[in-house]
């Protein structure tokens, strides 16, 4: 077929076709003997004007297509949609406060100053940069907490403790640190899929009390923004607990509260309900007011709880990496399921060595604490986000273990059932909103043999996990995630008497507790830091950590020579 464009579309000749046509121009001009086998010097420079005139072809083709905005991609789709009104949302950057300490006074300079210079600069393990948001002029030595913006905008999470090193050499800055999460997580640019149903859903926008364009123009007003109207026709109240002839509106997005409602107030139908926490009173054309009414996305922290198993049988689980990385990748959707075989392909995604068995997944909403024995004495307390209950007693009622309980923060709703005596207590968190588990600490509680008492927990794992309503959002953070066994290592493992050695660990959850399993040269080791210190005896000394909820650690030889 030839070269056109038509009324039909654009048609171009294929590779037959071509051969067809140069050979006979070939053959017209050296006559119709020539050589023209693929094997041939005239039969491969055919082939070579061929190759170069498909390839020309298909720039064509591309740019043909991409007047349709489906078949568009990256700028050339940003110039398509803006016919529609709209642009593609841009990412926004993740923010976190970075202690910085230092030795004498320094002037940090800040994005807000760049004429005077680059922002101060610092860098997490996986090279990820962050910027200084304000120029900060530091009098003294002294730690300081400043807000640091990622370099590079999109869903960048650093873990905790992890950005250590600085990009910028300032004298007197001795060291950075990130102890706690970030402040905000970026947000990452609208991808060309999600900006291609954005614009056909941004053709309604200009409807009136339509779902439709209700929905368009809900999108349209912030990055990102997730839009959900869920519609009752009927005459009673439906399962999601919609009243009749209602609409509930969810949305997720930075849009204020006026522009949500002047939304709703613009596209629903006239004397349509509406359902929602979220309110807004509107002025009507008669001086009267109207309530708008819908609900934002909730965030509701999801524990994820699995063992990491090697799979070659020599090298260990990257579980650090797995625990930088699955926050960014496993992001369920709103009111979305999670699955314990999507968590095992994810994991593999981040390091194929690493087989995911006993996976769980938990809102930790209901959590069992089970004691090891019943006849006792003395006391312990429940621990809950680095805050501790008053004293609980081995004989305390349930009633009594409760109102302990809730005197700490964010526990003010928990509910405490069972008892000491009967071997296990059930706390209800009666919140979507827990941040923690809760998990005992004993020094005095003993058994009548004198033996500490130990705790089991059970925080009610399971391998699916929905949320409970439509406008809730399972969230993934690097500390909610629980990897056993916990791996630990250290900066040395051969020692000269008295020597020493820095331990560390990775996976399980809170802190943890060093201690020997076997102590042949006399040694010591601080339970909270990991610090170790040889004895003056040759031997190998072996080591372990515990975590808070008595998850054990792989063990670490020293060999002390």
């Amino acid at each position: 077929m030839p070269n056109a464009l038509t009324s039909t579309g654009l048609t171009l000749a294929q590779q037959s076709e071509l051969v067809t046509t140069l050979t006979q121009g070939y053959q017209a001009i050296y006559g119709p003997n020539i050589n023209l086998d693929s094997s041939s010097p005239d039969g491969q420079m055919m082939m070579i004007f061929i190759q170069a005139i498909l390839d020309v072809q298909d720039v064509l083709m591309t740019a043909y297509t991409s007047f349709d905005p489906n078949q568009a991609f990256g700028t050339i789709l940003d110039q398509r949609v803006a016919i529609n009104g709209i642009q593609r949302l841009g990412g926004s950057y993740t923010l976190v406060n970075i202690t910085v300490v230092t030795s004498q006074g320094v002037n940090l300079n800040g994005l807000d100053n760049l004429s005077a210079g680059p922002a101060y600069t610092v860098s997490d393990n996986q090279g990820n940069q962050y910027n200084l948001v304000t120029t900060t002029p530091i009098a003294s030595a002294g730690t300081y907490v400043l807000k640091f913006q990622a370099a590079n905008p999109g869903a960048i999470t650093p873990t905790i403790n992890t950005i250590t090193v600085p990009v910028t050499i300032v004298l007197g800055v001795t060291s950075v640190n990130n102890p706690n999460s970030p402040i905000t997580i970026g947000i990452n640019e609208e991808t060309d899929n999600a900006l291609k149903i954005r614009r056909a859903q941004s053709v309604s926008n200009s409807s009136q009390g339509y779902l439709a364009g209700l929905i368009g123009s809900l999108q349209a007003l912030a990055s990102n923004a997730y839009v959900a109207v869920y519609e009752n026709n009927t005459g009673s109240t439906n399962a999601d607990g919609t009243p009749s002839h209602s609409i509930w509106v969810i949305f997720s997005g930075s849009a204020s509260a006026a522009a949500i409602a002047n939304v709703i107030y613009t596209k629903r139908n006239a004397g349509c309900g509406m359902r929602g926490a979220q309110s807004y009173s509107i002025l009507q054309v008669d001086g009267s007011y109207l309530t708008i009414y819908w609900d934002n996305v909730v965030t509701i922290p999801m524990f994820i709880f699995f063992n990491a198993a090697s799979l070659n049988g020599t090298s260990s689980p990257n579980i650090a990496g797995i625990l930088s990385g699955l926050p960014t990748s496993f992001v369920p959707a709103v009111y979305g399921q999670v699955n314990i075989n999507d968590l095992a392909t994810l994991v593999q995604d981040i390091d194929s060595n690493t087989l995911v068995t006993n996976a769980g997944f938990s809102e930790a909403l209901t959590q069992t604490l089970n004691l090891s024995a019943v006849a006792a004495s003395g006391a312990f307390v429940l621990n809950y986000n680095g805050n501790a209950t008053a004293s609980i007693n081995w004989n305390d009622s349930a009633s009594t273990i409760q109102t302990k309980l809730r005197a700490v923060t964010g526990l003010s709703a928990a509910t405490v059932t069972g008892s000491i005596s009967s071997q296990s207590i059930v706390i209800a968190l009666g919140s979507t909103t827990a941040l923690g588990l809760i998990y005992a600490t004993s020094n005095t509680l003993l058994t009548s043999g004198s033996a500490s008492v130990a705790f089991s927990y059970n925080e009610g794992y399971t391998t699916t996990l929905q949320p409970s309503t439509k406008n809730y959002q399972l969230s993934v953070t690097a500390a909610n995630i629980i990897i056993v066994p916990i791996v630990i290592s250290a900066t040395n493992t051969t020692v000269a008497p008295l020597g020493t050695s820095q331990l560390s660990a990775v996976g399980g959850y809170g802190a943890y507790t060093y201690s020997f399993q076997t102590n042949i040269s006399g040694g010591s080791v601080n339970g909270s830091t990991g610090a170790y210190v040889a004895g003056s005896t040759a031997g190998t000394d072996v080591l372990k950590v515990t975590d808070v909820l008595n998850n054990t650690s792989t063990t670490v030889s020293i060999v002390v020579t």
